[in-house]
């Protein structure tokens, strides 16, 4: 069975369903009780008539008093429903007959004058409704005599089987009532008690691209709902932050479209406005192939970090010499470095198991980005060093340079995507501000990390590479090749 949509609606059926089902057992308590309360009353009936009606046959001389004075014996049974009494000679002739329904009277096994009733004497007999019920017969003297009489009380349990009955069914009626009643109020109260909650939604449907600083009121919320209103607004407050980035780079990022685009268009109508020598279209044609390098570095990096999202990039992971890697590729920037004045040292040794071709995407980004921060005449080191870990080891390799410290407030965002550390657009052609978050994800496809200290006149970058690095089960997809 589909529940009800409404939670107010499944809360009232709840209490009303826990209410019924209180009631139910607590009716078939009282009902068992009553039944078992009932029955020893009538058991105990039945022993104190065998003693009352001895009592009477004492004060009687003979059977022939006992017919003429049966309505001594009558009384006996007023008030008791379902009462038979019958009082007979030893040779079964009757005395005394109490037996409104003319029920056949069972043969019972017959106790002593001399032994006590008790309730443990009891015997079952059967009447004509198929009620199990009790009786006792024994025998009673007459007078002084030695002469004795044959005793029989039975009660009829039938009227107690229907009382039971009547009174289940009361309580079954005030049981449905009770639930009706309860999941009424629990309607009721449940629809007030999540009032804060419509309140809530009311707010966070108020929440539009335009309102995105909105916040729920955390402190008017019940405790209850405290926590979810809290994680709501911090992922307002990280939907608001990333709609900013987001929106700052579409801006940054059409820019960027534009320039190389601009350019290509610029130079072409310039070049065909009139007819030129072989050397102009060459050196036309070479300027365009740079700007579509650019373009091309652009997306071929956007669609890397778009794929590493969903797990689309395979990494093949091997043991590599890190002293030896850091070594190609600081021979490989030595010319870049020459021309800014700049020296590169590689320092240490250790192996890494890592994807080679990420593992060098990773340092030459962070390589270029500290050759184009580091001032002329200084020197930009790469480190690497194997160093204990909890769990394992780990290597560690570091890229450092001098230069103005990067801004504290900076720092917790260096390797966001949509992230403009530079408000300018200086040095955007020579960028496209996506390398760190690049790193980023590659030092995460490795379960490694990536952490920045900067302190004035030093930055560093620390790649931190686990002893076993994770795969991911994909299809290969090439990481880009190009500084970013």
């Amino acid at each position: 069975m589909r529940l009800p949509s409404s939670l107010t609606t499944r809360l009232a059926l709840a209490y009303g369903l826990a209410t019924a089902v209180i009631l139910a057992s607590v009716a078939a308590y009282l009902s068992g009780a009553l039944s078992v309360q009932l029955e020893g009353r009538d058991e105990s009936e039945l022993v104190g008539e065998v003693l009352l009606v001895r009592h009477l046959l004492r004060e009687v001389r003979s059977e022939a008093e006992i017919r003429a004075d049966t309505h001594r014996f009558a009384d006996i049974a007023m008030g008791h429903e379902g009462l038979i009494l019958v009082v007979r000679s030893r040779q079964g002739e009757p005395l005394v007959t109490l037996n409104p329904r003319n029920e056949s009277v069972p043969p019972l096994r017959v106790l002593p004058a001399t032994m006590q009733p008790e309730k443990s004497l009891l015997q079952t007999w059967y009447p004509k409704n198929g009620v199990p019920s009790r009786g006792i017969a024994a025998l009673g003297q007459l007078g002084d005599s030695d002469k004795a009489v044959e005793i029989v009380v039975l009660r009829d349990a039938g009227y107690r089987v229907a009382l039971i009955r009547e009174y289940r069914h009361q309580v079954l009626w005030a049981t449905l009532c009770g639930a009706a009643v309860a999941a009424g109020l629990g309607f009721a109260l449940a629809r007030r008690g999540l009032r804060p909650l419509r309140r809530m939604a009311a707010d966070a449907a108020a929440v539009t691209t335009s309102r995105l600083a909105t916040r729920l009121d955390v402190g008017s919320a019940p405790a209850e709902l405290r926590e979810l209103a809290a994680a709501l607004n911090d992922m307002l407050a990280r939907l608001q932050d990333s709609f900013s980035r987001l929106s700052e780079f579409s801006a940054d990022l059409a820019h960027d479209f534009r320039t190389p685009i601009s350019n290509l268009i610029g130079q072409t109508q310039v070049t065909l406005a009139q007819s030129r020598g072989v050397a102009e279209y060459e050196a036309l044609l070479e300027s365009n192939l740079e700007e579509y390098e650019r373009l091309a570095r652009m997306i071929e990096n956007m669609l890397f970090l778009a794929r590493a999202d969903h797990a689309q990039v395979a990494l093949g992971i091997r043991t590599l010499d890190a002293r030896e890697e850091l070594d190609k590729m600081a021979e490989y920037f030595e010319a870049v470095a020459a021309d800014r004045d700049v020296a590169l040292a590689v320092n240490g040794t250790a192996m890494v198991q890592a994807d080679q071709t990420l593992l060098r995407r990773a340092v030459t980004n962070l390589l270029d980005n500290a050759l184009r921060h580091a001032p002329a005449g200084s020197t930009v080191r790469l480190d690497v060093e194997r160093a204990a870990a909890p769990g394992g080891g780990t290597t560690c390799i570091r890229v450092t340079n001098a230069g103005p410290a990067i801004p504290p407030e900076t720092l917790p965002h260096i390797f966001g995507r949509f992230y403009r550390a530079d408000p300018s657009r200086r040095n955007s052609a020579a960028s496209t501000r996506l390398g760190l978050a690049i790193v980023d994800t590659i030092m995460r496809l490795h379960g490694g990390s990536v952490t920045v200290r900067s302190l004035a006149g030093e930055t560093m970058f620390s790649l931190q590479f686990p002893a076993e690095a994770l795969a991911t089960a994909a299809p290969p997809v090439p990481a880009p090749a190009a500084v970013s």
